[in-house]
């Protein structure tokens, strides 16, 4: 079955950097690396400012989200939704660099500071930096969460609170509440997930060793200082922990639906006061701030660096854009063709053979990766082959293949319920006529499930064109993607450099984007 080849592949990849890993390490120096002071405090503040990031992204994201939810039908709205959401998915560096342009040190809010007198604002770096940045990115995932969730309220229930005049609290507990309560937890917990691990925003925007994550000591462990040892120890400890993290973010998604690239169909009537769009229209403006502020100040920093000079005369930036697609799309690619194996051998075990909890297993074989940061896989690969390759010559297959595997819950996440339930109602009909393997796929179900694999294509690949971890471990002057140049140029304070790169990265992503879901997407999606 292609699923058990799919589940062979990625088991295969995990195994050999688990052995890399567990060649170097040593129960005793983990102990003692436990018991370092410095160490202790990595581990605490990773999970802190994971838990304020999850907390503040929560407490921000409901009441914007409850005001947005009654005003969906103007196009207004639409377009606020639309940045929103174009912030989560961006690469994480473009992200950042917004931030940076509008709260860093010449950013617009320093210089407004210093326009009326006052010094330049310093408050980018260190724990305020994160959780902006972090409320960037994951308030638009838990907006649409959250707006996802009223899907599942039925019209009738409006009719009934409009018939009964309810108030603002009255719908909130009747309606609203019962709706999002079960979605919230889990939505905190992946947030908290994705800023446990999160490598860029800490390295570029965390200022020093004093806010540093576990994934940031161990990148310095491995690139810096080449303590080997070290790095082993932190990447068990994170196994651990994230292993845990994984633990309670299956166990509560058992009976909750959370789908972030659904599509939202909501209906709402507004039958609230004229006091209440008073409100609604503050928490529209924080909306804005929030996202279109660090947007614009990208945008329009990206446009002053434009120039032939700076892009189609330099070799560097050139490089960059080249490996970037090799690496990106290569990806991409791959991550779909390995999730479409799970996905058939999935579908034969549910529908024809009645084998859920193999089914099951196989999915889960394909997100053991979630436990495994991208830079810790990298690492045990590296230990792994270090004496049998040339590290330099197969570093583009080793990225390319981390990078496959580590979109994969991604790809399986988008394609998966949308393939199901086509298979669900068709396969009696492709069995009766005999329509089966790759005639199948092609000629008939990719035709009904192209906005999926759209959606999930534009993902993995902008997913991986903005990876900085690996790369960062893997490549050298030669092999160096927009990423790695962006971060450089940030670090030697080549400010037009890192813009021109961010610009073009930018216009990258949006193609991917435009091309997938316009071009080979459905057009009404």
């Amino acid at each position: 079955m292609p699923g058990l080849i799919a589940s062979v592949l990625v088991l295969s990849l995990i195994t050999i950097s688990i052995s890399g890993i567990l060649e170097y390490a040593n129960v005793q120096l983990m102990w003692k690396i436990l018991r370092d002071d410095y160490i202790q405090r990595i581990i605490s503040f990773t999970i802190y400012q994971s838990l304020l990031s999850a907390l503040l992204s929560i407490l921000i994201a409901l009441p914007l989200a409850l005001s947005v939810r009654k005003y969906t039908q103007y196009r207004a709205i639409k377009l606020i939704l639309s940045l929103a959401w174009l912030s989560f998915v961006l690469p994480v560096i473009i992200g950042v660099f917004a931030i940076i342009k509008l709260h860093g040190v010449s950013g617009w809010f320093s210089d407004i500071s210093v326009l009326f007198g006052y010094k330049k604002l310093e408050y980018i770096y260190g724990m305020n930096g994160i959780l902006l940045a972090h409320i960037f990115f994951n308030v638009p995932f838990a907006i649409r969460i959250i707006l996802f969730s009223f899907n599942s309220v039925p019209p009738e229930l409006w009719k009934i609170a409009i018939q009964n005049n309810f108030n603002r609290w009255n719908i909130f507990t009747v309606i609203e509440w019962p709706a999002i309560r079960h979605n919230l937890f889990i939505t905190a917990a992946i947030i908290f997930s994705l800023c446990f691990t999160s490598f860029i925003v800490v390295l570029i925007l965390g200022g020093g060793p004093k806010y540093s994550i576990i994934e940031v000591a161990l990148y310095y462990a491995l690139k810096i200082e080449f303590n080997i040892d070290r790095a082993v120890s932190l990447g068990i400890i994170q196994i651990f922990i994230a292993s845990c993290i994984v633990f309670v973010i299956l166990s509560f998604t058992k009976s909750f639906n959370i789908e972030p690239y659904t599509k939202l169909k909501l209906n709402s009537p507004n039958i609230e006061s004229r006091k209440a769009i008073i409100y609604d229209a503050i928490m529209l403006i924080v909306a804005l701030f929030i996202f279109l502020l660090p947007i614009l100040a990208l945008i329009i920093s990206c446009l002053k660096a434009f120039s032939y000079h700076n892009i189609f005369a330099n070799p560097g930036l050139l490089n960059s854009i080249y490996w970037t697609l090799i690496l990106g799309l290569s990806s991409g690619i791959i991550s779909i063709v390995i999730s479409i194996m799970f996905l058939i051998t999935i579908k034969k075990l549910i529908i024809t053979y009645k084998i859920k909890w193999l089914a099951n297993m196989l999915e889960l074989s394909g997100n053991l990766i979630l436990i495994l940061p991208p830079i810790l896989l990298g690492t045990g690969i590296f230990l792994s082959l270090r004496n049998m390759y040339n590290i330099q010559e197969i570093a583009p297959y080793i990225i390319i293949g981390i990078n496959s595997l580590t979109v994969i819950p991604f790809t399986l996440r988008i394609i998966g319920p949308e393939y199901l339930r086509v298979s669900y109602m068709y396969d009696k009909l492709f069995l009766a006529h005999n329509i089966k393997g790759i005639i199948r796929l092609l000629k008939y179900e990719l035709p009904l499930l192209k906005g999926s694999f759209a959606t999930a294509f534009a993902v993995a690949v902008t997913l991986s064109m903005g990876d900085l971890g690996l790369i960062s471990l893997f490549g050298s002057t030669e092999i160096r993607t927009l990423p790695l140049y962006i971060y450089q140029s940030l670090g030697s304070y080549r400010m037009d450099n890192a813009s021109a790169g961010i610009f073009v990265l930018l216009i990258l992503v949006l193609t991917i984007i435009f091309i997938s879901e316009y071009f080979l997407g459905e057009k009404d999606d």
